[in-house]
Protein backbone atom coordinates (compact mmCIF):
# COMPACT_ATOMS: atom_id res chain seq x y z
CA UNK A 1 0.00 0.00 0.00
CA UNK A 2 1.15 3.48 -0.90
CA UNK A 3 -0.20 6.56 0.87
CA UNK A 4 0.13 10.08 -0.52
CA UNK A 5 -1.12 13.39 0.86
CA UNK A 6 -3.31 15.61 -1.33
CA UNK A 7 -0.71 18.34 -1.99
CA UNK A 8 1.94 15.86 -3.13
CA UNK A 9 -0.49 13.90 -5.31
CA UNK A 10 -1.91 16.96 -7.10
CA UNK A 11 1.56 18.45 -7.60
CA UNK A 12 2.81 15.18 -9.11
CA UNK A 13 -0.17 15.13 -11.50
CA UNK A 14 0.71 18.68 -12.58
CA UNK A 15 4.25 17.65 -13.59
CA UNK A 16 3.52 14.20 -15.06
CA UNK A 17 3.67 13.69 -18.80
CA UNK A 18 0.46 13.56 -20.84
CA UNK A 19 0.39 11.37 -23.95
CA UNK A 20 4.19 11.46 -24.09
CA UNK A 21 5.86 8.99 -26.45
CA UNK A 22 8.12 8.16 -23.52
CA UNK A 23 5.25 6.22 -21.94
CA UNK A 24 6.99 5.85 -18.56
CA UNK A 25 6.65 9.64 -18.08
CA UNK A 26 2.84 9.41 -18.34
CA UNK A 27 2.55 8.26 -14.75
CA UNK A 28 3.62 8.93 -11.20
CA UNK A 29 6.68 7.14 -9.85
CA UNK A 30 6.84 5.89 -6.27
CA UNK A 31 10.40 5.44 -5.08
CA UNK A 32 11.09 2.67 -2.54
CA UNK A 33 12.77 5.23 -0.25
CA UNK A 34 9.48 7.08 0.27
CA UNK A 35 9.28 9.60 -2.55
CA UNK A 36 6.62 10.47 -5.11
CA UNK A 37 8.15 11.76 -8.34
CA UNK A 38 6.68 12.90 -11.66
CA UNK A 39 8.20 14.60 -14.68
CA UNK A 40 7.40 15.47 -18.26
CA UNK A 41 11.06 16.09 -19.10
CA UNK A 42 10.80 19.87 -18.66
CA UNK A 43 9.71 20.03 -15.03
CA UNK A 44 9.90 17.58 -12.15
CA UNK A 45 8.05 17.26 -8.85
CA UNK A 46 9.42 15.38 -5.85
CA UNK A 47 7.66 14.96 -2.52
CA UNK A 48 7.22 12.49 0.34
CA UNK A 49 4.98 9.42 0.29
CA UNK A 50 4.62 6.27 2.34
CA UNK A 51 5.66 3.57 -0.13
CA UNK A 52 6.51 0.62 2.16
CA UNK A 53 9.49 -0.16 -0.10
CA UNK A 54 7.46 -0.32 -3.34
CA UNK A 55 8.95 0.93 -6.59
CA UNK A 56 6.26 1.41 -9.23
CA UNK A 57 5.02 3.77 -11.93
CA UNK A 58 1.23 4.16 -11.95
CA UNK A 59 -1.45 6.03 -13.82
CA UNK A 60 -4.72 6.70 -11.99
CA UNK A 61 -7.58 6.50 -14.46
CA UNK A 62 -10.02 8.93 -12.80
CA UNK A 63 -9.69 12.64 -12.18
CA UNK A 64 -9.12 13.30 -8.48
CA UNK A 65 -12.13 14.48 -6.50
CA UNK A 66 -12.30 18.14 -5.55
CA UNK A 67 -12.02 17.44 -1.85
CA UNK A 68 -9.84 14.70 -0.41
CA UNK A 69 -7.15 14.52 2.27
CA UNK A 70 -5.00 11.69 0.94
CA UNK A 71 -5.01 8.77 -1.49
CA UNK A 72 -4.23 5.12 -0.75
CA UNK A 73 -2.91 3.16 -3.72
CA UNK A 74 -3.07 -0.62 -3.83
CA UNK A 75 -0.85 -2.07 -6.54
CA UNK A 76 -2.14 -5.56 -5.81
CA UNK A 77 -5.78 -4.45 -6.04
CA UNK A 78 -4.92 -2.04 -8.85
CA UNK A 79 -6.94 0.75 -7.27
CA UNK A 80 -6.59 4.23 -5.80
CA UNK A 81 -8.90 5.16 -2.92
CA UNK A 82 -9.33 8.85 -2.18
CA UNK A 83 -10.06 9.54 1.51
CA UNK A 84 -11.44 12.77 2.99
CA UNK A 85 -10.62 14.45 6.31
CA UNK A 86 -13.35 12.42 8.03
CA UNK A 87 -11.71 9.13 6.94
CA UNK A 88 -14.53 8.49 4.44
CA UNK A 89 -13.92 7.04 0.99
CA UNK A 90 -14.67 9.70 -1.61
CA UNK A 91 -13.71 7.83 -4.78
CA UNK A 92 -12.19 4.51 -5.79
CA UNK A 93 -10.46 4.54 -9.16
CA UNK A 94 -8.72 1.82 -11.17
CA UNK A 95 -5.02 2.31 -11.78
CA UNK A 96 -2.69 1.14 -14.51
CA UNK A 97 0.77 -0.06 -13.60
CA UNK A 98 3.18 1.24 -16.23
CA UNK A 99 5.93 -1.20 -17.13
CA UNK A 100 9.07 0.79 -17.73
CA UNK A 101 12.14 2.32 -16.14
CA UNK A 102 11.67 5.78 -14.66
CA UNK A 103 14.50 8.27 -15.37
CA UNK A 104 17.23 8.79 -12.76
CA UNK A 105 15.48 11.68 -11.04
CA UNK A 106 18.15 11.96 -8.33
CA UNK A 107 20.78 12.93 -10.92
CA UNK A 108 18.65 15.85 -12.06
CA UNK A 109 17.67 16.77 -8.51
CA UNK A 110 21.25 17.16 -7.31
CA UNK A 111 21.35 20.88 -6.61
CA UNK A 112 24.26 23.30 -6.16
CA UNK A 113 23.04 26.84 -5.41
CA UNK A 114 24.76 29.55 -7.41
CA UNK A 115 24.42 33.09 -8.70
CA UNK A 116 22.60 33.83 -11.94
CA UNK A 117 22.23 37.11 -13.81
CA UNK A 118 19.41 35.87 -16.03
CA UNK A 119 17.66 32.61 -16.84
CA UNK A 120 15.05 31.69 -19.43
CA UNK A 121 11.90 30.04 -18.05
CA UNK A 122 8.80 28.87 -19.93
CA UNK A 123 6.24 31.03 -18.10
CA UNK A 124 3.37 28.49 -18.01
CA UNK A 125 5.68 26.23 -15.97
CA UNK A 126 6.17 29.09 -13.53
CA UNK A 127 2.37 29.33 -13.25
CA UNK A 128 2.29 25.56 -12.55
CA UNK A 129 4.81 26.07 -9.74
CA UNK A 130 2.54 28.75 -8.26
CA UNK A 131 -0.44 26.39 -8.55
CA UNK A 132 1.46 23.60 -6.79
CA UNK A 133 2.62 25.96 -4.04
CA UNK A 134 -1.05 26.66 -3.23
CA UNK A 135 -1.56 22.96 -2.48
CA UNK A 136 1.05 23.29 0.29
CA UNK A 137 0.43 26.86 1.47
CA UNK A 138 -2.80 28.75 0.79
CA UNK A 139 -0.79 31.98 0.42
CA UNK A 140 1.18 30.32 -2.41
CA UNK A 141 4.53 31.08 -0.81
CA UNK A 142 7.62 29.22 -1.87
CA UNK A 143 11.38 29.57 -2.14
CA UNK A 144 13.09 29.97 -5.53
CA UNK A 145 16.67 28.64 -5.83
CA UNK A 146 18.94 28.86 -8.88
CA UNK A 147 22.19 27.16 -9.85
CA UNK A 148 23.36 28.59 -13.18
CA UNK A 149 21.71 29.63 -16.44
CA UNK A 150 21.98 26.10 -17.93
CA UNK A 151 20.67 24.11 -14.94
CA UNK A 152 17.30 23.55 -13.32
CA UNK A 153 15.63 26.12 -11.10
CA UNK A 154 14.20 24.69 -7.87
CA UNK A 155 11.01 25.84 -6.19
CA UNK A 156 10.71 24.66 -2.59
CA UNK A 157 7.00 24.05 -2.06
CA UNK A 158 6.97 22.63 1.44
CA UNK A 159 9.31 21.14 3.98
CA UNK A 160 9.90 17.98 1.93
CA UNK A 161 8.65 18.90 -1.55
CA UNK A 162 10.05 20.76 -4.52
CA UNK A 163 9.55 21.34 -8.23
CA UNK A 164 12.37 21.67 -10.75
CA UNK A 165 11.98 23.62 -13.99
CA UNK A 166 14.54 23.24 -16.74
CA UNK A 167 15.68 26.50 -18.39
CA UNK A 168 14.86 27.40 -21.98
CA UNK A 169 17.24 28.94 -24.47
CA UNK A 170 16.48 32.55 -25.21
Amino acid sequence: MITVKRAEYLSALTCAGVKDVRYYLNGIFFDPEGFIVATDGHRLFCGKATTEGESVIISVKAKPPTKFDYVVISTEGRSATFIDDKAQEVLISPIEIIDGRFPDWRRVSHFKPGKVKAIGIHMPYLADAAKCSKYFDKKANGVLEMQDSASATRFRLGQDAYMLIMPVRM
